[in-house]
């Protein structure tokens, strides 16, 4: 991921300061360098997720997948502020106003069969999806269907899985608590380190899993 790079630029300037005789002196923008790092890279897997989905929204307009293929969950995301726009209300003219506009917006891109008739809508897709702890992945990628990411994903990674989800959870919990302000939570510019690999690991184990089941289930995205 080329979008990490820059979160190792962070470290770096972090770990040098940490490494001369002055870090003491430096301490505070160690931290900030470090509390940055966190932040951007729990950024970076965010839209990691987020432009896969994309990618795999292109690819199934681009190779006209038959929308019997496509699981139910897929077309509520689709269509899920119209939805509950619809669900949410009481009052019948409003309930009328938004049903209208779901007909009028979303019913043709509902049929059950044939290619979808326009571009799919990643912005209305993604909608919901933020702070990417594994478990919101695995949620995330159950919209397209793929129900196995977590099983997949520990086979794919034999031993180190469990601990590399954990990890993967502990960046995002990190980088909660920076955003609420917590003084506390910051990491050594090593610890950064540790997270960018695993950062690495998860978005590339997540690419080669869930490519395969799209390649067997919907398309080729790869």
């Amino acid at each position: 991921m080329a979008r990490l790079d820059e979160v190792s630029l962070l470290r770096s300037k972090a770990a040098t300061l940490a490494r001369t005789k002055y870090a003491m002196r430096h301490g505070a923008e160690i931290s900030a360098l470090c509390r940055a790092s966190v932040v951007l890279l729990s950024s970076h897997i965010e839209a990691y997720i987020k432009e896969l989905g994309e990618h795999t929204l292109d690819a199934i307009f681009d190779n006209k997948v038959c929308r019997s293929k496509i699981a139910p969950l897929f077309f509520y995301h689709i269509s899920k502020e119209r939805i509950e726009n619809i669900r949410s209300g009481s009052d019948p003219e409003k309930i009328s106003g938004n049903m209208r506009i779901f007909v009028e917006t979303d019913s043709l891109m509902w049929k059950s069969t044939g290619e979808f008739p326009a571009q799919i809508s990643a912005t209305d897709f993604n909608k919901g999806f933020s702070n990417p702890k594994f478990e919101k992945a695995k949620s995330y990628f159950s919209r397209f269907g793929y129900v196995n990411y977590r099983r997949d994903f520990l086979i794919a990674l034999g031993r180190n899985g469990q601990s590399t989800i954990n990890n993967i959870d502990q960046i995002v919990d990190t980088r909660n608590s920076i955003a609420h302000g917590d003084p506390n939570a910051t990491k050594t510019p090593a610890e950064i380190s540790d997270m960018i690999q695993t950062a690495r690991t998860f978005c590339r184990t997540t690419d080669s899993i869930f490519a395969k089941w799209c390649s067997g289930n919907l398309c080729n995205i790869r």
